[in-house]
């Protein structure tokens, strides 16, 4: 009975977890370990960039990660969709390319390319009337879709592209 009482004293000490699953010192919810979006079907790593989740509130339930650097304005925001599971990745890109110009985006480029063993697009934008560059990466398992999408001035997009593409390269569908 004392080795019971004694571990029970000491067993709080011992502890390493959250204390509650999932809350702010949780594993799952440090974007840095990539476990972040496990409940909906990938892993997106932000280590070895400062960029965090930025709070949002969003009809297209979309996630957005900046720098914490308060003079960096460049975000990468990534967003899912469902579509039917034998629809081509590129048929699901075509129909938005198409309406980019409409909202004032002129399509630099477009490739595929395969991101971690999975088929990918990804597309470059500018927008002049905005001084806002672009950078959208398209990826499609089953009938999941997931879109990034890159974004800052003109100017500074060559620095947050660096940041944006090390956390795109760390996608993974599980």
């Amino acid at each position: 009975m004392k080795s019971f009482v004694f571990l029970l004293i000491l067993l709080p000490s011992l502890s390493l977890a959250a204390p509650h699953p999932a809350t702010s010192s949780s594993a799952l919810t440090a974007p840095e370990k990539g476990l972040y979006f496990q409940h909906k079907g990938f892993n997106l790593k932000t280590e070895g960039t400062d960029w965090l989740p930025v709070a949002t509130e969003s009809v297209l339930d979309t996630v957005r990660f900046s720098s914490k650097e308060k003079t960096a304005n460049g975000s990468l925001s990534i967003r899912t969709d469902t579509v039917a599971k034998n629809a081509s990745l590129e048929l699901y890109a075509r129909k938005w390319m198409r309406d980019y110009p409409s909202y004032g985006f002129e399509v630099l480029s477009a490739k595929n390319f395969t991101l971690n063993g999975q088929p990918a697009l990804v597309v470059d934008m500018l927008s002049r009337s905005k001084n806002k560059q672009i950078r959208q990466v398209i990826l499609k398992k089953d009938a999941r879709v997931a879109v990034m999408t890159c974004l800052d001035d003109k100017a500074n997009f060559n620095k947050s592209l660096q940041s944006c593409n090390r956390i795109i390269q760390s996608f993974n569908w599980k």
